[in-house]
């Protein structure tokens, strides 16, 4: 593949998210957009000291200098908030979630366990009906059956991201991390989408190192998590534009670029992009197939592992999601010993996540098993 990045890449966040950055020291460099209207003031110039309590900034300022992350509880401008403090190159990254009564969780998760549990109990019939139909005998019964198959897709899909958002905002939602390549799956990932693309007429190109890149990560939902933005991208790029997806590393970090020449988000909707989904979707006309999931789990998938997800978009002329993983995070994290179940029970996994993005031809044939990628080797 060519060797060409996407421009200049780094960490540094977009005005989409509620993060402030921080020197060494304890002085706060740069406010989000989001996080300053959220707060009604800026905050730049001030030390720690002044928005926390004494011991409680001495603190992060200490497990910084050691190169610790550190979550913590407290008020912010007299506002309940979570905090989560990571070290990033000689900084430090202070992502802030605001508590409930500020942004209710979409869902509870009794209700979203109680769903995921009905859909994934009446996918499971559907698919044994499935199973037992007579092949169609026309194109017309053709059709039908392939846009009975992909919504079958859909609704597994949304039934698992609908889970896991839930335990994310719940804060229960947790990593089977192992030290494998990155490189392996998103070579794999891009290799069964770039055919498929080009189909709909949509180029996309990638890059990927050669040499391998390890580091620790969910396999899973890191897979699910490139997949997802990659259905939002063709969702929203036109016939003949291009997506392209990079692959490379920046300092301590695996960075992931997806780049799109789509339609754009306007700048009022970026700062809501990865808070309630189904009501801030639906009240801006961004539906366009899929329960809009997607990029909330990206970002709480990012958060657990330490890294960043930032978006950055121009209306007309495209969008840009850049995903960073540490490459040796600073805290321990999960390591299961076994690995989990499939999470696509054996289904093809690309066909699945691009099932909102996807045109029903691509489900004509029958949904049988398909062997999951090779698992990466570890270091």
């Amino acid at each position: 593949m060519e060797n060409t990045a996407l421009g200049d890449m780094t960490w540094f966040p977009a005005a989409d998210d509620y993060l402030m950055i921080c020197s060494p020291s304890g002085r706060i460099l740069f406010v989000t957009s989001s996080l300053r209207f959220q707060l009604e003031e800026d905050l730049v110039g001030r030390s720690l000291n002044d928005i926390f309590p004494d011991s409680l900034a001495a603190q992060i300022v200490t497990l910084a200098h050691e190169g610790q992350s550190h979550s913590f509880h407290t008020k912010l401008q007299g506002k309940a908030v979570r905090c989560s403090m990571t070290p990033k190159e000689g900084n430090m990254l202070i992502t802030v979630f605001f508590a409930q009564e500020n942004h209710p969780p979409a869902m509870a998760l009794s209700a979203a366990e109680l769903l995921s549990r009905e859909i994934s109990s009446s996918l499971g019939t559907m698919f044994a009906a499935w199973d037992a139909l007579p092949p169609a005998q026309d194109q017309k019964s053709q059709y039908a059956k392939s846009v009975l198959r992909q919504g079958m897709y859909r609704l597994m899909r949304m039934g698992r991201n609908l889970l896991d958002c839930a335990r994310a905002e719940s804060g229960q939602l947790e990593l089977n991390v192992r030290q494998s390549d990155l490189c392996q799956l998103v070579r794999q990932l891009c290799q069964r989408v770039e055919p498929m693309a080009e189909e709909v007429g949509i180029p996309f190109s990638w890059d990927c190192p050669e040499e391998p890149l390890f580091c620790p990560f969910d396999r899973e939902r890191v897979e699910r998590v490139i997949l997802g933005l990659i259905s939002n991208s063709m969702k929203y790029t036109r016939q003949k534009n291009q997506m392209r997806l990079v692959l490379t590393k920046r300092e301590d970090n695996a960075v992931i670029i997806l780049a799109d020449r789509g339609r754009g988000i306007p700048a009022s909707v970026l700062p809501h992009l990865f808070s309630r989904p189904p009501e801030s979707s639906l009240s801006r006309g961004l539906m366009v197939g899929g329960a809009g999931y997607s990029l909330m789990l990206a970002r709480a998938v990012m958060l657990l592992h330490g890294g960043t997800c930032v978006i950055s978009s121009v209306p007309d002329e495209g969008t840009t999601v850049t995903l960073s993983l540490p490459l040796h995070p600073s805290t321990p994290y999960l390591s299961l010993g076994a690995p989990p179940p499939d999470y696509a029970s054996g289904f093809d996994h690309v066909l699945l996540e691009l099932s909102t993005a996807l045109p029903a031809s691509f489900y004509k044939e029958e949904p049988k098993k398909s062997k999951s990628y090779p698992a990466s080797p570890e270091q």
